[in-house]
């Protein structure tokens, strides 16, 4: 008798640890150390984290502390309707396409391309920096096809003294995926000439 009443204590002890473990909410300690990773740079490190500040060990960009990415990011990513907006009220931004010359031409792949825009890969944004010093006082809105490459032609921009870039996250291939209901802009500003 003493066995079995010991036995169905234990079980009913079970039950109502179990109902505690899962009717209460995990208590997560903060780990007040931040963590750094790597804008999308289109390299395997994108999601790899680290302890502290430096730069990413594939492309070289500077690490962003997840807890606050507006930390040390010297642009400004936007999404297509972000963009939209900023074409609408200014006309004058510099459109700079950091794709190969062969996407950019339409002969490699048929995404398109805003029109007016310049094109220097982004391989050749460093080199090629003297080109653009003439609109350094303007804005600049990178894009490439899937935001892989932009984010790391902005740092370039960024590290020879631009200050209003913007880039346009998920490239071209996120702004033709919208519908002309939710971005009506959409095909006043690109081509797929």
């Amino acid at each position: 008798m003493k066995g079995q009443k010991l036995k169905n204590t234990l079980v009913a002890i079970g039950v109502l640890l179990a109902i505690v473990i899962l009717t209460t909410e995990p208590v997560k300690a903060q780990d007040s150390k931040p963590h750094y990773k790597c804008t999308p740079c289109g390299c395997s490190q994108d999601d790899v984290l680290v302890a502290g500040p430096g730069n990413c060990s594939s492309c070289g960009m500077k690490l962003i502390n997840i807890h606050n990415p507006d930390e040390g990011l010297a642009y400004n990513n936007l999404n297509s309707a972000q963009v939209c907006e900023l074409l609408e009220k200014d006309p004058d931004v510099i459109l700079l396409d950091v794709r190969s010359e062969g996407e950019f031409t339409q002969r490699t792949t048929k995404i398109g391309r805003f029109k007016n825009a310049l094109n220097i890969p982004v391989s050749e944004v460093a080199d090629r920096i003297d080109e653009l010093k003439q609109y350094k006082e303007k804005t600049i809105l990178v894009y490439c096809s899937i935001s892989a490459r932009s984010p790391r032609a902005s740092a370039v921009l960024a590290e020879n003294g631009f200050k209003k870039i913007k880039n346009l996250m998920g490239g071209l291939n996120a702004w033709n995926e919208q519908s002309l209901e939710k971005l009506p802009c959409r095909d006043t500003y690109t081509t797929k000439q």
